[in-house]
C-alpha cells in the first residue's frame, strides 16, 4: 500500500472562527483511524508561493485572485499527514466538497457542510488525490524547509497529536453562530450589491462573536479583512 504525505491546513476563516477550527481538528482525530500527523504549524505564508505553487492550477480563474487573497488574510494552521490513497478519500470525504453550498446540499454532516460559510470560503484544504498529495507535499516542504529548516520534523507525531489536542480544547467551547446566517446574508448581497456596506458590517459582527481577543485586536484588523473577502466572494460572479 503507497503511503504518502497529504496536506491538510485550516483557512483563514477557520482561524478566526475559533469553535470551527477546533471542530474540525476534532472531527479528524475522531473519525479518521489512526491518523499521524507529520507537523502542526501557525503560518502566514507568503502570496507569491500560493500565487506560484500552491494555487498554480487555478491561475487564470475568475476566483483566483481572490483565493490568495482569502488564504493569506490571516495566519492558517498547516498539517502535513502519514496517508494512504484510502485515507486521503477518508478526509476528503470527512471535510466535503468544495462549494459550501453543494456541501450543504449533498453532504450536510460533512466539515464543510455544517461550518462552511458561502462558495470557497470553506474551513480547510486538503489535498484531493494521491497525485495533488505528493505535488502539494513536496513543494510545502521545499517552502517549509527554508523557513523551519532542520526544526521542520523535530517534534514526534505523538507529540504534535498533543498539540493539536491541546488545540481544541483550548478553543471547543468558543460561541459558534449558525451558518445560515453567513448564508442568508451572502445571498442577500449576491441579490443586492448595493447593500455591501451594510452586509459587510453585519459580517464583521458575526465574526466578532466568535473570534478571540488578539484576532479583535489585531493591528492588522484580520477580522475586518475576512468579512471584506465573504462580500467579495458573495460578489464574486457580478
Amino acid at each position: 500500500m503507497n503511503e504518502v504525505k497529504m496536506v491538510f491546513f485550516l483557512k483563514p476563516d477557520a482561524v478566526i472562527r475559533r469553535y470551527v477550527g477546533a471542530r474540525t481538528l476534532k472531527t479528524l482525530l475522531d473519525k479518521v483511524d489512526g491518523i499521524e500527523f507529520l507537523t502542526f504549524l501557525k503560518i502566514e505564508p507568503e502570496k507569491d508561493f500560493l500565487a506560484n505553487q500552491h494555487y498554480v492550477e487555478h491561475k487564470g480563474k475568475f476566483f483566483f485572485d481572490w483565493l490568495v487573497d482569502f488564504t493569506t488574510v490571516a495566519p492558517i494552521y498547516f498539517m502535513m499527514i502519514k496517508a494512504t490513497p484510502e485515507k486521503i478519500e477518508e478526509t476528503r470525504r470527512i471535510l466535503g466538497p468544495t462549494l459550501v453550498q453543494k456541501a450543504a446540499e449533498e453532504a450536510p454532516e460533512s466539515i464543510r457542510g455544517r461550518y462552511g460559510i458561502y462558495g470557497g470560503v470553506n474551513v480547510a484544504h486538503a489535498s484531493d488525490s494521491e497525485k495533488s498529495a505528493i505535488r502539494e507535499s513536496n513543494i510545502w516542504e521545499q517552502y517549509l524547509l527554508n523557513v523551519y529548516g532542520s526544526k521542520l520534523y523535530e517534534k514526534s507525531p505523538e507529540n504534535i497529536r498533543k498539540d493539536i489536542e491541546r488545540y481544541v480544547s483550548q478553543y471547543i467551547d468558543y460561541p459558534i453562530i449558525d451558518n445560515l446566517r453567513y448564508i442568508e446574508l451572502s445571498v442577500r448581497l449576491e441579490k443586492n450589491p448595493s447593500l455591501r456596506t451594510e452586509i459587510k458590517q453585519k459580517f464583521i459582527e458575526l465574526l466578532a462573536k466568535e473570534t478571540s481577543e488578539d484576532f479583535l485586536r489585531s493591528p492588522n484588523k484580520v477580522v475586518e479583512k475576512l468579512a471584506e473577502i465573504l462580500v467579495k466572494n458573495a460578489l464574486l460572479r457580478k
